[in-house]
């Protein structure tokens, strides 16, 4: 920007505006006249309008020309404030329009005669109004300088000045506030710039410490006295001023005396010469009016000794670093200039003046460390002169130093000296302050500190968490709640910085020498929260915010290593240093015009700030500080040791020997004495009372072992003069009191330090008379007994007293003069005698030292290495501040603590911590207000469960703290272990008060129509009594199961509403993703839920029998959740469930023992679609089996349907033989009725009773009584069988053969050999199995399971035929005649017809006891009929059994036609299974018995069906062929015999059918026996005497038939047997091989035949020789095609005698055959079969 007349104007106005002001002052007055040229002043003006008169470009002067006047004006004093004030505005007006050229060769001098002039301002005072106004012109000069980039080259000393002339303003109390607030304000932007620059100042090596500090000369030093010596000086033109000459030698702040030579309160500093205008105000001198009066005051002119001056060393600093504003379009030039532009947008460029540098060098660092030392030492809370004003002030601009350049005042080593001495102890120091303001100040700027030079200044860290440690836990009252609140939030600011905490614990907790400061904070927070117990303040709340923000840290770091793949990262981005810190300057800053110096602009884009935020890189720490390589084991030894030093210092406290046994004996400290480590352990432990060192160390076993050598020899006394080493000796132990221990020590002393120093001295001798001399002098100096005895000596008294002790001679004077002084002038005082301000020196000393030392070091934390370590630390502390927070809080308020809660769970699942997760868990279920303390067997206290949920609906934390507790399980459900009860605990109260979701408490059922079951105990109501009292109790009682009103209705929805959001389903299905050690305790804690009943329901015991099946409901969800990991779990769940099948069975409880069954047959549906886990859950159905029968057809229904649905989802898994076992055993007794067998599984566990079976189950002495016959036998008494084979009871006989007669596992031995006369003949279609009653429902849902497993055929294996077998065996049993309840109908009613004959007979008898009871049994069986239903339904239910009676005899045929198949394809794989011809007994002769006792069946339907089956299909399968005649013979026996049988009159089934159905049966079934007979006559013949008696038994059953029918049943039978004799007589039955007469065969049957047909042989065989033989059996043949699978079958018929003709030559021409076709003769005859069949089928 150009300004007109290149700012020539400017001039010329201000300069006629401020003459114009000056001819009218008091001085240049229009009553007087003066003369222009005279007056020094105006003569400047003139001269200055006339050289701008004469040129048109301001920049053809120089600035100090057209600067001269107006700096005079603001020099000279005797100008009005008004006219100051004008010459003020104008330079500062200069300044800001950038009249100052920035490349003028002569800047410094510029700025340097402008900050002069401005400093050393003085004008006459009017109104304190009016010099407020020029005081206010005078900082705003001086701010725009500095700001400026002129500003850059003002020198240290000017700079000083510049600011001494704000302090004084600001800190002069006398003036206005607003002045004072100004100069304030512009002092911190002058900080700020000067530390904002401080990355560009170097730090000189050489001799470049402050050589001289901040100097407030002190002219009030007489504040205190009311007269002061003034001196009038006449009021002349500002001299030239001279710098400032350095004398002292350089310092360091540690060594240098700290006290300020000035004091900063000068309510007046200088005055000038009345005048009548008033007093001289001068800005070196008096800056405030004081009350005159007509007597002139004396003011003292300003001296440089006692004026307020800042001085600095002259030596070389840093170019001159100029800078330009942003805003500004001027430019700066310097060639090879190296630029930097700070982080408000400001580019410093280094340029070179033509002036000496060593007098006008720009100010730098000398001037910054100068400033840092002055603001430390005003906020110097000990030092009286110090006003709360001014350390107030000087905290604020520390801050502000801070703000901007803490990471940088770390890297120079004079400011950071500073830092860790006087800044550290004055703020720690202000701890105590009792101003608020101030005690605020303090805490920020303690955090800015200790935020980024932490790693410096580790025990002052320490200290200061300490001290605010102390201000937290203070009951003083004088400690204001205000205080307490700012020191917390100040502590929680401490902690939110990145890795602060870890830190802590790294460089405090795990220092052996270290107190455990973040587990007292840590307590100390948690104690102080806790301490809310009338209200919750903000300082509570504060507190508990802390804790929680070290749990949001490790948070924040688990989220990021669990988004990066368990990566370790850093918590988060810390800020970044220097330049890229983020500044409200920068954030709008757009782009800077750059003058590059060859006259060509350039125009240079700076980005916004604002794209780097939270990109930056990490801030740079001390790479020294890391903590790299600290494993957290280490981390452990490092506690552990320190536990123990910590026990060994107090021992070592009490008694030095025992604490150094102690950590001897420990490991601490070598097992054989090591007099260095011993050594070094004295030195190093700040814990060790100093007075115990010092009689260990000086007693002589322990000098004699070298420890006070070692001692001495750990001090490196080089370089310093021998009071110095001395005192650094003395401050590490007490002296012993005896003077020969003294001495002791003291001899060791001297050597050491003697040669250490390179023997100063002649001798040490001569050193140890000096040390003792400098102790005895320290007593006489300082001692009051000394001094009050005699007089303390003098300089010249010590040296008298050592002359001559130097080995002869003296020693050096000056030497010992210093020594003198030192000790007279800073006793050295004892550790243990150290008091108040002494002690605080001492230990602040010995802090520095130690900082200096290894110990100080401090490691930086920047990942989550410890995170654990922290956790474990802080979870104890935080859980409880959270808990009573939550419990204190509102529900407004708890959110916060609910996030703690649910963070400090995402860190327990992250590091696996399942007991802190199980206590967090808990804590919240009990916030939840449902958590029960009774155990679920002990039904919960009906105390209006509806007001439980309306208080539920009413407590918003409550239901806050639920829906935590499902956020937790949902997200970290792999962490729950024994909080799993707690979890459990709450389903089951919101089950009892209703309010879980309907998807909790419908479950699926098989038995339902839907699928689905309600999980709701229907209670019976109790009998009302009448009676008011009665009535009053049953409203009392039922309050409980009341209904709720509406109100009361909108809460438990809200209740609800929760619960929905809760999504508790989600937590079953979940379950499956949990891991397995979670799974297990969630399976433990519901099977420990699930408690058996313990007594029958009649005694009266309380169960909670509807909780026990929610339980049990919610197991089963559960198991088949995970059932593809049940393998281990599973004998678990497997014991529980038989303890509540058979506590439930005989206890009564009916509703436990249907949802029980449902329940484990669920479980088998499920899990048993698992191949590997099929045949163990299919082990555990065997519990079904041991129930009572009746118990059983309670619950057949439920049974047969699960059986059903498991064989139709997992019979494909089934394989072995014992499986399979189990199968048909369940479908025997659940559909047959059957007797179930007894079990005694060792691996299920004992019931409630103590015994093996309940009462629900059959015992061992029931089943003797009431079983004793069964179709099987269980695994146990297979050994006691086979053990004693002849103890069988007589009832063994009638059992059937279900295995081959080598197996092992035979139920009984079959007759070998045909019924004789001698004993009765046995009946071997009856399967011998008891049976009882079954449901038809059952019955037939079983019959589709074993139809299902029959007709499929890779279920059907040899493995579980026979038990395939006798299951439809039994089946066939249970639906014979109708079902057993028609069969004790029939055989009831017979029993009554026989009754009443025997009545009849016997009038006025009674019937046996045997008929009472059948009678009783019809009548109860006649109740049962009445309760199924009406008689359509009876009828309908007797045809379903016909059906089925059918349905049974097709399914046998099946698998009878499917046998040899069967056990053909399983050889074919490689199986050990009987061949063809041995399935005979274990297969086809069964199924033959069970269509034969269908052929017995008393309906005509089924019978007929039966018989067909044998007489057209079931005997002529062609596998059957291969049967031997010993089995043929057998079929005979066990088959046809007893059918047969059963159709004589003896059979009591043939009374009760009908006479046309039972002359059918008897000629069909004898038809069917000739038939078999004659078919395989050819087979049988080999028998030999066996066939003789099987031949026989047949003419006896023929016999029988023709003396027990009709007529026509007679002739049939004669034809039969006519046709079977001429079929034998033709196959040479009769003959011998040589064609002879057999006549044993011949004889014998025509002997039996004889004996009731006489006439037969000679109507048959009346010339035997004409009879040819050759007629043979051709008719009965069977022929097979060559393929096995294509079979043509003969019919056998009747051969009546008239459609015989016998041909002789066909006789005689058979007789002529050869042997070998006589063997078969039917072979010819072929034609005359064809007739005989065409003749069978007509009839």
């Amino acid at each position: 920007m150009a300004l007109p007349g290149n700012g020539i104007y400017v001039v010329r106005g201000e300069m006629a505006t401020l003459m114009t002001a000056m001819r009218r002052g008091t001085r240049w007055n229009a009553t007087a006249y003066v003369d222009d040229e005279k007056d020094s002043l105006l003569k400047m003006f003139i001269d200055l309008k006339q050289d701008l008169n004469r040129i048109e470009d301001l920049r053809l002067i120089e600035p100090q020309v057209f600067l001269a006047p107006f700096l005079e004006v603001i020099r000279t004093a005797d100008t009005t404030g008004p006219l100051t004030s004008l010459a003020l505005a104008s330079v500062n007006k200069f300044l800001s329009y950038g009249l100052i050229d920035p490349t003028s060769p002569n800047l410094a001098d510029i700025v340097e005669r402008i900050a002069d002039a401005v400093t050393h301002a003085r004008f006459m005072g009017t109104d304190q109004s009016s010099d407020s106004v020029t005081f206010m012109r005078v900082i705003e000069v001086l701010h725009t300088l500095i700001r400026s980039p002129e500003g850059a080259a003002v020198s240290n000393e000017t700079m000083c000045e510049v600011m001494l002339s704000c302090f004084k303003i600001c800190f002069e109390a006398r003036l206005s506030e607003l002045l004072r607030r100004s100069a304030e304000q512009s002092l911190k932007d002058m900080v700020l710039l000067f530390f904002m620059r401080l990355p560009q100042f170097a730090e000189e090596r050489s001799d470049t410490m402050l050589q001289k500090r901040l100097n407030i000369g002190d002219a009030a030093s007489g504040a205190t006295q009311e007269k002061l010596k003034r001196k009038a000086v006449q009021p002349a033109p500002a001299a030239p001023r001279k710098s400032s000459t350095v004398e002292d030698p350089p310092q360091t702040p540690q060594s240098a005396n700290l006290a300020v030579p000035g004091h900063l309160k000068a309510p007046i500093l200088a005055t000038t010469p009345a005048s009548p205008a008033g007093n001289i105000l001068d800005m070196q001198g008096k800056i405030t009016q004081t009350p005159t009066t007509t007597a002139s005051l004396e003011v003292e002119e300003t001296a440089a000794s006692d004026a307020p001056v800042i001085q600095v060393d002259p030596a070389d600093t840093d170019p001159l670093l100029v800078g330009e504003a942003g805003e500004r379009s001027s430019t700066l030039t310097e060639a090879n200039s190296s630029e930097y532009i700070n982080s408000v947008g400001v580019r410093f460029t280094q340029q070179s003046t033509d002036q000496d540098a060593a007098t006008l060098s720009p100010y730098g660092l000398p001037f910054i460390q100068e400033l840092f030392r002055f603001l430390i030492i005003i906020c110097k809370p000990k030092d009286e002169h110090n006003s709360d004003s001014m350390t107030h002030t000087g905290l604020s601009l520390l801050t502000v130093a801070f703000e901007v350049a803490a990471d940088n005042i770390g890297k120079y080593e004079g400011l950071l000296e500073l830092v860790k001495d006087d800044l550290c102890r004055n703020l720690i120091s202000l701890l105590s302050s009792e101003r608020l303001s101030i005690f605020a100040a303090n805490l920020q700027l303690c955090f800015l500190l200790f935020e980024s030079l932490r790693g410096h200044l580790k025990f002052q860290l320490e200290g200061y968490l300490r001290k605010l440690s102390e201000i937290i836990a203070s009951d003083n009252p004088k400690t204001p709640y205000e205080m307490r609140e700012l020191a917390l939030d100040n502590l929680l600011q401490l902690w939110r910085i990145p890795g602060f905490v870890t830190e802590l614990y790294i460089n405090y907790d795990c220092d052996l020498y270290c107190t455990d400061m973040f587990e007292s904070l840590t307590n100390l927070l948690s104690k102080y929260t806790l301490s809310a117990t009338n209200a919750v303040y903000s300082t509570h709340i504060i507190s508990m915010d802390t804790l929680i923000s070290v749990i949001d840290s490790i948070e924040r770091n688990c989220a990021a290593a669990k988004n990066s793949n368990n990566r370790e990262s850093l918590p988060e981005p810390a800020p970044a240093t220097g330049g890229s810190r983020h500044s409200r300057h920068n954030s709008g800053l757009e782009g800077i015009v750059i003058d590059s110096g060859n006259g060509v602009v350039v125009e240079e884009q700076v980005e916004n700030i604002a794209n780097f935020i939270n990109t930056s890189s990490q801030r740079l720490r001390l790479q020294s500080g890391d903590g790299v390589g600290i494993t957290t084991e280490q981390l452990a030894n490092v506690k552990q040791k320190k536990r123990l030093l910590s026990q060994g210092t107090e021992r070592f406290n009490q008694r030095p020997e025992k604490g150094v046994q102690y950590l001897q004996e420990h490991g601490i400290l070598n097992a054989e004495l090591d007099p260095m480590q011993v050594a070094l352990f004295l030195r190093e432990n700040p814990g060790l009372d100093k007075k115990m060192i010092g009689e260990y160390i000086s007693k002589k076993k322990n000098v004699d072992s070298k420890i006070l050598i070692n001692f001495v020899d750990s001090f490196d006394f080089t370089g310093l003069r021998v009071d110095q080493a001395l005192r650094l000796y003395l401050e590490t132990f007490r002296l012993p009191g005896e003077a020969p221990l003294i001495f002791l020590v003291l001899e060791h002393f001297s050597d050491h330090w003697h040669t250490q120093n390179k023997e100063p001295f002649a001798n040490v001798d001569a050193a140890f008379r000096l040390a003792y001399a400098i102790i005895m002098l320290n007593m006489d100096q300082h001692n009051s007994n000394a001094k009050r005895l005699n007089v303390p000596m003098t300089l010249e008294d010590f040296t008298k007293n050592l002359r001559g002790l130097n080995g002869g001679e003296d020693f050096d004077q000056n030497m010992l003069a210093q020594v003198f002084n030192a000790i007279k002038t800073e006793e050295i005082v004892m550790p243990a005698e150290q008091t108040g301000l002494v002690r605080e020196n001492y230990q602040w000393k010995v802090l520095l030292r130690r900082g200096d030392t290894h110990d100080g070091h401090f490691h930086y934390v920047h990942d989550a290495s410890y995170d654990v370590e922290i956790f474990n630390i802080v979870w104890g502390a935080s859980l409880s501040a959270l808990s009573f927070m939550f419990d204190k809080n509102t529900e407004s308020g708890s959110q916060k603590t609910l996030a703690g809660f649910s963070k400090s769970a995402a860190i327990s699942a992250h590091y696996n911590l399942h007991s802190d997760f199980d206590a967090l868990v808990l804590t919240l279920c009990k916030f939840t207000t449902l958590l029960s303390s009774v155990e679920q067997h002990e039904p919960a206290p009906a105390i209006n469960e509806i007001q439980q949920a309306v208080n539920f609906g009413l407590n918003g934390k409550a239901q806050a703290a639920m829906r935590t507790v499902f956020l937790l399980v949902h997200d970290y459900g792999d962490c729950l272990r024994e909080s799993w009860k707690h979890i459990l605990d709450l389903y089951l109260q919101l089950f009892r008060l209703k309010l879980l979701p309907k998807t909790l408490i419908e479950v699926e059922d098989f038995c339902e129509a839907n699928g689905k079951a309600l999980l709701i105990l229907e209670k019976p109501r109790e009998k009302q009594e009448s009676g008011l009292f009665s009535s009053l109790y049953s409203f009392i009682s039922s309050e409980g199961q009341r209904e709720p009103t509406y109100e009361e209705q909108d809460f438990i929805k809200l209740g609800r509403k929760c619960i929905k959001e809760c999504q508790l389903d989600q937590m079953l299905q979940e379950s499956k993703f949990v891991q397995l050690e979670s799974l297990q305790e969630l399976l433990k804690c519901v099977l420990s839920l699930l408690k058996a009943p313990q007594g029958h329901k009649s005694i009266g015991l309380t169960y909670a029998e509807d909780q026990t099946v929610f339980w049990m409901e919610f197991l089963v969800k559960i198991v088949v959740h995970n059932r593809d990991r049940m393998i281990p779990l599973w004998p678990a769940v497997r014991d529980q469930m038989y303890l509540l099948l058979m506590g439930s069975a005989s206890c009564g409880y009916d509703y436990l023992l249907n949802r029980c069954i449902v329940a484990v047959l669920k479980l088998a549906i499920y899990l048993m679609r698992n191949e590997e886990l099929c045949p163990i859950v299919l082990q555990s159905l065997k519990m079904l089996l041991m129930l009572k029968p009746a118990l059983l057809l309670r619950i057949s229904k439920q049974i047969s349907i699960g059986i059903y649905e498991l064989l139709k989802t997992s019979a494909q898994n089934i394989h072995s033989e014992q499986d399979w076992q189990i199968i048909f055993n369940l479908l025997e007794c659940v559909g047959a009725g059957a007797v179930p067998p007894s079990y005694d599984d060792a691996q299920l566990p004992l019931p409630p009773n103590g015994s093996a079976k309940s009462d629900g189950a059959l015992s061992g002495e029931e089943d003797a009584s009431t079983a004793p016959e069964r179709g099987y036998t269980s695994d146990s008494e297979l050994t006691k069988a086979s053990a004693a084979p002849g103890a069988s009871s007589p009832s063994a006989e009638n059992w059937i053969l279900v295995n081959n007669k080598d197996s092992e596992l035979t139920t009984a031995s079959r007759p070998q050999s045909p019924p004789s006369s001698s004993s009765p003949p046995v009946n071997t279609l009856i399967f011998s199995c008891q049976l009882l009653d079954h449901a038809p429902f059952a019955l037939f849902k079983c019959w589709d399971s074993l139809a299902f497993i029959v007709r499929s055929v890779a279920h059907i294996t040899p493995y579980n035929f026979e038990a395939c077998v006798r299951c439809i065996r039994i089946f066939v049993e249970a639906c014979r005649d109708g079902g057993i309840r028609q069969r004790r109908k029939l055989e009831t009613a017979a029993k009554q017809r026989s009754a009443k004959k025997r009545s009849d007979r016997k009038p006025g008898g009674m019937a046996s006891s045997a008929s009472s009871s059948n009678l009783l049994l019809l009548t109860g069986d006649t109740a049962d009929n009445q309760g199924h239903g009406s008689a359509a339904e009876q009828e309908d239910l007797a045809q379903r059994y016909e059906q089925l009676s059918i349905q049974l005899l097709d399914l046998m045929y099946t698998l009878y036609t499917r046998t040899a198949q069967i056990f053909r394809w399983w050889a074919e794989e490689g199986c050990t299974v009987p061949q063809s011809a041995a399935l005979w007994s274990p297969g086809w002769c069964p199924l033959l018995q069970g269509i034969a006792r269908l052929a017995m069946d008393r309906r005509r339907e089924v019978r007929t069906h039966a018989i067909s089956c044998l007489q057209q299909r079931a005997l002529l399968v062609h596998d059957l062929q291969t049967l031997s005649g010993t089995e043929w013979c057998s079929c005979f026996h066990q088959v046809l015999f007893p059918l047969l049988n059963e159709l004589l009159p003896e059979s009591s089934a043939s009374g009760q059918l009908d006479a046309s159905l039972l002359e059918e049966s008897r000629i069909r079934t004898a038809t069917i026996m000739s038939k078999v007979f004659l078919q395989h006559l050819t087979t049988l013949i080999e028998l030999g005497n066996a066939f003789n008696e099987l031949w026989l038994d047949i003419l006896d059953y023929i016999e029988r038939f023709m003396k027990v029918g009709s007529d026509t049943l007679s002739e049939q039978m004669q034809e039969i047997l006519k046709n079977m004799l001429l079929v034998m007589h033709s196959v040479r039955v009769f003959h011998n091989q040589d064609g002879s007469l057999q006549q044993a065969l011949w004889e014998l049957t025509w002997r039996r035949i004889g004996e009731f047909l006489p006439n037969l042989k000679e109507e048959l065989f009346r010339d035997e020789d004409l009879i040819s033989p050759a007629i043979s059996l051709d008719f009965t043949q069977i022929r097979y095609a060559p393929s096995l699978g294509t079979i043509e079958q003969s019919l056998t018929l009747p051969l009546y005698s008239h459609c015989l003709k016998i041909s002789p030559t066909v006789t005689a021409k058979s007789e002529t055959l050869p042997a070998k076709q006589r063997k078969k003769p039917w072979a010819k005859f072929r034609s005359k079969l064809k007739v005989l069949k065409g003749f069978g089928k007509k009839n």
